[in-house]
């Protein structure tokens, strides 16, 4: 059951190509960073900087040696995005980040139990893309893609798709049928053709061009396959080591926690989000975080002036906290449990006393309490917390999510590639015919040893009393900043 696999992972900050063989073995890997054009709230990438990145990716593994005659192609990487295309070409792409589309919705031509039927989701989690496709200067574009592996698939083929993972948080797909669903739009002005084929992940998109295998050196005629978007690709791929069925954390720039489900359960406020799982029938429930890496990073810029490893010293230092000194990590809005694109951030109970070190160590705190409070509300009890992302590069932060959670932190060896062999899992499965557990562990090998952070249980009561006062603090700051 050997064969040979491109997967490449267009993720926020960076695209990560590797080769690998199913029995786990990376032959090489090579990445390149992605830029994010911000202004305000606009969050922006240019997707020809995406092509030029994956053909630079290509050329550096040939490079090295590595042949690029694989069995197949298959990518995965960040969702919710909004790629108009006009005449074939695409000059930006709006990130799941943006908060533009949601200004001024307050309301779709459905009721909102409907839209819930149809989507698996409250609806106001599901209409700031609507807000785009409809409102935002329909003649500018006459075809639209949503995930950043679309866009890499409609370059080495001319085939526009996208999978039910990603379909889901588009708020057009009928999560139940894994199909579009016209109801959902009617009246927006949308037409079905605009709108890319719905394809399983393991189906077969198309196959590599002539003119994108001179620019790659991928063979011409090479299968693509549909893939899936990155939540669904890390949630595959952590089954291998967690267990089928069993929640994670993921902690990159943005972070969620994730648990397979058979059934949907809506939440109040829609901030517990459902994606279709790869498998027909099943869910995978998401606590998203739009905090998370990103604010680690901006402590580091802070306190460190960007070395990370002189935060980690930082971070070392025992030093005593004075009171109970919080920070609300809301730099960027927030999307769970607190759903506001307006919250900001706040240091609470600072004195006289507080010192740089305090400040730094009280931002991983707060990360990680927000981090527990989606596990809470996933009802995920687990003796060990399986956690992924760049995140878990910093010992700090593995050890304070330790502490907070007061059990093991399990943090594979692997971590930072597993949204590619997710990925590769759907051409392994398409290859070969076999089921989904098969194929992530085909892909991966679950033979390195992982990371194991055990808990400081002299820090239980103080990080409990911080965590009851965190969660009241966090409520508050719900509608602080609308005036």
């Amino acid at each position: 059951m050997s064969c040979r696999l491109l997967s490449a992972d267009l993720g926020t900050t960076s695209l990560k190509v590797m080769v690998l063989d199913c029995g786990g073995q990376v032959e090489g890997s090579a990445s390149e960073p992605i830029h994010t054009y911000t202004d305000g709230g606009n969050h922006e990438q240019k997707p020809s900087e995406w092509w030029q990145s994956f053909r630079k990716a290509c050329s550096t593994l040939q490079s090295k040696g590595i042949g690029l005659d694989v069995d197949g192609v298959v990518c995965t990487g960040q969702m919710e995005d909004f790629i108009p295309f006009k005449d074939g070409r695409a000059e930006t792409a709006v990130l799941y980040s943006d908060t533009r589309g949601s200004r001024g919705l307050t309301k779709r031509h459905l009721p909102p139990d409907v839209v819930t039927a149809f989507t698996g989701n409250d609806w106001k989690a599901t209409t700031p893309l609507m807000k785009w496709l409809a409102d935002e200067c329909p003649e500018r574009w006459d075809q639209v893609l949503f995930g950043s592996k679309d866009y890499l698939i409609y370059h080495l083929t001319g085939s526009s798709v996208c999978d039910p993972v990603n379909g889901t948080v588009t708020g057009m797909m009928d999560i139940h049928t894994r199909a579009w669903e016209e109801k959902l739009w009617e009246g927006s002005g949308i037409s079905r053709r605009q709108l890319p084929r719905l394809l399983e992940p393991e189906e077969t998109a198309g196959y590599v061009l002539k003119e994108a295998a001179s620019q790659t050196g991928i063979p011409a005629g090479t299968p693509v396959y549909c893939g899936l978007g990155d939540g669904g690709a890390v949630t595959l791929a952590a089954s291998a080591h967690a267990g089928d069925g069993q929640g994670y954390a993921y902690a990159g720039t943005t972070g969620w926690t994730a648990v397979p489900a058979d059934t949907l359960t809506v939440s109040e406020e829609g901030s517990v989000f459902h994606l279709a799982a790869p498998q027909h029938g099943r869910f995978i429930k998401i606590m998203p975080l739009l905090n998370m890496g990103n604010v680690h990073q901006w402590a580091v810029h802070t306190w460190c002036g960007g070395d990370f490893e002189a935060f980690e010293q930082l971070m070392a230092e025992q030093v005593s906290v004075p009171g109970p000194l919080l920070f609300i990590p809301y730099l960027n809005g927030e999307r769970n449990p607190v759903i506001d694109e307006k919250a900001r951030g706040a240091f609470i109970g600072i004195d006289g006393q507080v010192t740089q070190s305090q400040m730094a160590r009280a931002v991983l705190e707060g990360l990680a309490f927000s981090l527990k409070q989606t596990f809470v509300q996933a009802g995920i009890a687990s003796s060990t917390l399986f956690l992924v992302g760049g995140g878990t590069k910093s010992r700090a932060f593995r050890q304070t999510v330790a502490d907070v959670f007061q059990c093991r932190v399990q943090v594979s060896a692997e971590q930072e590639r597993l949204a590619s062999f997710g990925a590769a899992a759907c051409a392994f499965r398409a290859i070969h015919t076999c089921s989904w557990v098969k194929a992530a562990r085909a892909v991966q090998s679950v033979e390195e040893k992982d990371i194991i952070v055990a808990p400081d249980v002299s820090k239980k009561e103080e990080l409990e009393q911080k965590e009851r006062l965190f969660t009241e603090a966090a409520g508050r700051m719900r509608g602080l900043f609308d005036t």
